[in-house]
């Protein structure tokens, strides 16, 4: 435990140090971290570390490409301790059932947990990257890189590989028949479809009242948006939890 709780220090600190985490998601990924550790051992604690790297250099990657979708999505640069819930409070939750029941399904969920956070954060950040405009979900139309709800072919392959990076980790450490870790996949790829469904639904919007541009955030060049459509509660890291939780829980009742 107290190696877990070491390791899970080190990993926030370096987080910290190459801007991919700020102070209170340091300190949330440390709280994390050592839960998921205790209850899983090692491989939960492996599988937080290739969500947490993978996600951080895909943030990374080409990142002054993405400069136009950081005036649209709601948080951009380091990972604060909302978006680290955002993304790993389901697997805390699955490491709470698994040390109270022993039940090996919150381990499959947990899985999934990790998987689904993977897929829509590699969609989100390679999809932005395409050479084409993506495609609003209900209207087809084309709309910028970066608006939620929106999808693009480049962006859903990227989903299915992060989904199926997270699965093909897992074998490292455990067994899974070819049946179980294509369901694992598939379920883990419908947290993204999920993400897209409310990003396109009820997920909040604003308007820029100095530019006209449709984004997440409450203030844009310095100036309060205006509200456009959704629930107003619902930001993208609601969003997220929502998404990775309906992962889970559809897990739950496939494997129950």
């Amino acid at each position: 435990m107290l190696a877990i709780f070491a390791v899970t220090c080190v990993v926030a600190y370096l987080g910290y140090r190459f801007h991919s985490l700020t102070p209170t998601g340091a300190l949330l990924t440390v709280v994390t971290g050592t839960l998921i550790g205790y209850a899983f051992g090692w491989f939960g604690l492996y599988l937080l570390g290739v969500f947490f790297s993978t996600s951080s250099l895909a943030s990374k990657y080409r990142s002054r490409d993405k400069k136009e979708v950081d005036e649209i999505v709601e948080k951009t640069g380091a990972r604060d301790a909302v978006q680290v819930l955002a993304n790993g409070g389901v697997g805390i939750l699955c490491a709470l059932g698994y040390m109270i029941s022993g039940d090996h399904v919150y381990m499959y969920m947990y899985i999934v947990s990790i998987a689904a956070a993977t897929s829509d954060t590699w969609g989100s950040e390679f999809g932005v990257l395409s050479n084409r405009k993506p495609r609003f979900m209900f209207t087809f139309k084309r709309v910028e890189p970066g608006t939620s709800g929106a999808v693009s072919t480049f962006g859903t392959v990227m989903s299915m590989f992060g989904a199926l990076l997270i699965v093909s980790s897992t074998l490292l450490f455990i067994e899974l028949d070819v049946a179980l870790f294509f369901a694992l996949c598939g379920i883990g790829l419908s947290g993204s479809v999920i993400d897209t469904l409310l990003g396109a639904t009820v997920q909040r919007k604003f308007r820029c009242t100095v530019c006209g541009k449709l984004t997440e955030k409450k203030i844009h060049h310095r100036v309060p948006t205006t509200y456009v459509s959704g629930w107003r509660f619902l930001g993208n890291d609601a969003v997220n939890f929502i998404s990775v939780f309906g992962a889970t829980v559809i897990c739950f009742f496939v494997f129950r």
